[in-house]
């Protein structure tokens, strides 16, 4: 409680000649004014941009992956453990693996397969990571890769609580897959993955990992509202950087209740 309320106060201060002093909404003015000077309008979109790759490519395939493997197919339980990997080693390696992938001087993704793709003559191959155009792509491809693992096996671990009973007596009515799927696996495991839709939807305020360690601390048209600001906190005017959290969480806070109360209406909680 103090933090949060700490951190309120500190975006109506400023700090000069060795003592902190009260400014009002100075340091809002300064972000609105600077709103597109500094190209914050452009690290909203960026943040924003987040939301489909996750919601609509990263969440689906967490799905999909997690129903497969809970109907046991081959080679499941080293599925498991492959999917886990990214959680469990730092992230800086990680990132520098996938900077080592995409590298224009030798990175097996860059010469080993775009270039056959795209005919790229040697000396002239696109360095996607430090490209503007390119660059968020190869961002959104780490996010959806390194990212679906973790939202599986949450969803997995719900699946595997469904009563046996239920699946059983379904498929003695003729349910397939598909309606063993849509009527009983979604709604009984509803509370798990509502969860996961709601801490989808805080994706765009949290974004900072990839553009600080994959793009040079969002160079190349990559900085995300989060990331800028972790940058004005590095910096001596830690006031600021408190002042755009503020803001974040002006829009976050409510985005997140109605995401929440939307996921409540859509099933009813299912007791098994």
């Amino acid at each position: 409680v103090y933090a949060n309320f700490g951190g309120i106060f500190l975006s109506f201060q400023q700090f000069d000649k060795g003592q902190e002093y009260w400014v009002g909404f100075e340091n809002y003015e300064r972000f609105f004014r600077d709103f597109f000077t500094k190209q914050y309008d452009k690290s909203i979109w960026v943040s924003l941009a987040y939301l489909p790759i996750v919601g609509g490519i990263s969440l689906p395939i967490s799905i999909i992956t997690a129903f497969y493997l809970y109907k046991k197919i081959p080679c499941s339980k080293f599925i498991v453990i492959m999917l886990y990997i990214p959680n469990i080693i730092p992230a800086a390696v990680m990132a520098e693996f996938y900077r080592r992938m995409w590298d224009a001087g030798g990175g097996f993704v860059e010469t080993g397969l775009l270039n056959r793709l795209f005919a790229f003559v040697e000396g002239r191959e696109i360095n996607w990571l430090v490209t503007p155009k390119y660059s968020n792509w190869a961002l959104w491809i780490y996010t959806v890769w390194f990212g679906f693992g973790f939202n599986a096996l949450l969803i997995w671990g719900a699946m595997t609580r469904i009563p046996q009973e239920v699946v059983e007596a379904a498929e003695l009515d003729g349910a397939g897959l598909f309606v063993e799927f849509t009527k009983i696996t979604i709604p009984v495991i509803w509370p798990t993955l509502s969860m996961v839709i709601v801490l989808t939807a805080t994706t765009p305020f949290q974004v900072y990992m990839q553009p600080l360690l994959l793009a040079a601390n969002g160079a190349y048209g990559t900085r995300t509202i989060a990331l800028l600001a972790m940058q004005e906190l590095k910096r001596p005017d830690s006031y600021f950087a408190a002042t755009i959290n503020i803001l974040i969480a002006c829009v976050s806070i409510p985005t997140v209740l109605i995401v929440k109360k939307l996921t409540d209406k859509a099933f009813e909680t299912v007791e098994v």
